[in-house]
């Protein structure tokens, strides 16, 4: 398995230094994207890879850093010859793929495009599912993030190598230790407070608290991220949905306290063999 992040940051707008999350992963013939912020398409052009062999989109969840770059995708492999792409996904993912097909048909030209848009399909992948899916064997767990969304972590096996990917998430070590266990690579959500104070300092005051309860009350911190990744007994961690004040040397001294394997932060362009 071979992962490239097309985006590496937390939302889009906010973020100029990385783009919204999106990963890459191939194995043999199947090409995944896992997550589609806005603008992985330019990020995936500079990373060499082709658009037109995607094969099948996974979303973790639906906030619109992770999903919403699925109506570029549409709107780009209308072009191609090959079959139509299937999209796996949490509850909901069905009306928001409904959705998305509609603003790609407003562009669409042609029977064979409308045809092309007509053959996407959809699968829930609703916690517990575990599946084969291109010569990968995926299973799902569900992970605290939105009370009003369900948001999936997944790990991904083939010959023998694992690759976990978190989503967003809290600190959830009953869901991730286990999915995560003995893995090759975890790919793990993170911040740190002193980013968190760093971005507090540029919003006005009255806004600040709000800043402060969405990070800390649906994200992980990079020090829990650690933990989970030694409890799980995993090779290598990789830190990933980064805000703009991260910085690398603190992300990796917070989960060095409790993580002795390698760690990686993640990078837009970053390509891993696992």
């Amino acid at each position: 398995m071979r992962i490239t992040f097309l985006g590496s940051g937390a939302g889009a707008a906010v973020n100029p230094r990385r783009g919204a999350a999106s990963i890459h992963l191939s194995h043999g013939d199947a090409r995944l994207l896992v997550d589609t912020g806005p603008g992985f398409m330019e990020r995936m052009a500079d990373s060499g890879l082709n658009p037109d062999a995607v094969s099948d989109v996974i979303f973790s969840h639906l906030h619109f850093d992770h999903a919403m770059g699925v109506v570029e995708l549409f709107s780009r492999l209308i072009a191609r010859s090959g079959p139509p792409v299937t999209v796996f996904g949490p509850r909901d993912t069905d009306s928001y793929i409904e959705a998305a097909l509609a603003f790609a048909r407003v562009n669409a030209t042609g029977d064979r495009i409308r045809a092309w848009l007509d053959g996407v399909s959809v699968e829930l992948t609703r916690p517990g599912d575990e599946r084969e899916l291109g010569g990968l064997q995926v299973r799902s767990v569900e992970v605290p993030h939105a009370p009003y969304l369900e948001c999936l972590a997944r790990r991904f096996e083939a010959g023998g190598r694992s690759l976990v990917y978190s989503g967003d998430t809290t600190y959830a070590p009953e869901a991730l230790v286990p999915l995560a266990d003995g893995a090759d690579v975890l790919v793990h959500e993170a911040f740190t407070e002193q980013a968190l104070e760093r971005m507090a300092q540029r919003l006005p005051e009255a806004i600040r608290e709000g800043l402060y309860v969405g990070m800390r009350g649906s994200h992980c911190p990079a020090a829990d991220a650690g933990r989970i990744a030694q409890e799980a007994g995993v090779g290598v961690l990789v830190l990933t949905h980064l805000t703009p004040d991260e910085r690398e040397a603190e992300l990796v001294a917070e989960a060095r306290g409790a993580f002795d394997g390698t760690i990686i932060v993640a990078s837009d362009g970053l390509s891993l063999e696992v």
